[in-house]
């Protein structure tokens, strides 16, 4: 499930701790990372902390895909986001300028919004058991807090990077996020059950919100320009089907998917022949995903 972020293709490239030391010159080395990572001067603690979350899930990205992401890491407080980031919203996860993954010490604002959605949309009941699990935002003072999960989701990112890295491209949007929830499912379910705990509530929760989802050819049309709200619900949409595949695989379905695209070039419109290929050679519920927006309004889209 990706929070709001701002990507473009990233080519593959080994020199990108020299680039992200000379954009970010004034800012603190954490050099005992086996990749570069900066960090903001006040903010070291938040910078080892997603570091370490980084590390993680590179590891075992490596273990899985047989192929160890090229990170170089940048965490940015607010203080240096609007002379050191490459977009303006702070906290949104962005490639940089040297290819690097800028980060913010903090979440991006817009999580309080999807927080008070939820406050908003679900009921009393169903919304108190989710601030059991994630604690009460602290802005808006009735939605989850979200920061946490928002933290966790570094392992979507540096999943988009590798599937750059390696040359695949995805045929749709859907499959592209898909590929990345997936890792991010493997990640947390292998590393860190609690946070895989904090997506699956609210990717659950936001099951009774399927009525503010978007259609599917708008998914794929207006991805990165769609409002954060109907984005994110998307994507736990996406993330459902992505657990039904990993309760039943683990990590195997990661690195078939990978597998299945990887130097492949598939007609864009060969919706069929790309349903297939998902259920035969991935798995089927990440076939099934697109049936997981509203028939009526999706289509036929996949």
């Amino acid at each position: 499930m990706a929070h709001p972020t701002a990507r473009r293709r990233v080519a593959r490239s080994s020199a990108l701790a020299p680039a992200a030391s000379r954009t970010h010159g004034k800012l603190v080395p954490l050099p005992w990372f086996p990749f570069p990572v900066l960090a903001s001067h006040g903010e070291r603690s938040a910078g080892e902390r997603i570091a370490q979350r980084a590390e993680a899930a590179c590891e075992l990205l490596a273990k899985a895909l047989g192929m160890r992401p090229e990170l170089s890491l940048v965490v940015l407080g607010r203080e240096d986001w609007a002379h050191c980031a490459a977009v303006p919203d702070y906290g949104v996860t962005h490639v940089g300028h040297a290819g690097e993954l800028v980060v913010g010490a903090e979440p991006a604002d817009a999580w309080h919004a999807v927080s008070d959605f939820f406050a908003t949309r679900l009921s009393p009941r169903a919304c108190a058991r989710l601030t059991d699990i994630h604690g009460i935002d602290p802005v808006n003072g009735r939605g989850p807090a979200l920061a946490a999960l928002a933290e966790a989701l570094i392992a979507h990112e540096i999943a988009h990077l590798v599937a750059a890295q390696a040359g695949v491209e995805f045929p749709r949007r859907w499959i592209e996020e898909a590929f990345a929830n997936y890792a991010l499912v493997a990640v947390l379910g292998e590393t860190d059950p609690a946070s895989l705990r904090l997506v699956g509530s609210l990717a659950e929760a936001a099951a009774k919100l399927d009525d503010a989802l978007p259609t599917l050819a708008a998914f794929e049309a207006e991805f990165g320009r769609m409002d954060v709200v109907p984005s994110v619900l998307a994507e736990l949409a996406i993330t459902r089907g992505v657990y039904v595949a990993y309760a039943w695989g683990q990590t195997a379905p990661l690195a078939r998917f990978m597998a299945a695209f990887r130097d492949v070039r598939i007609d864009r419109d060969a919706d069929y022949e790309l349903g297939r290929m998902l259920a035969t050679r991935v798995h089927p519920a990440i076939a099934a995903i697109p049936a997981r927006f509203a028939p009526a309004r999706a289509g036929s889209a996949a």
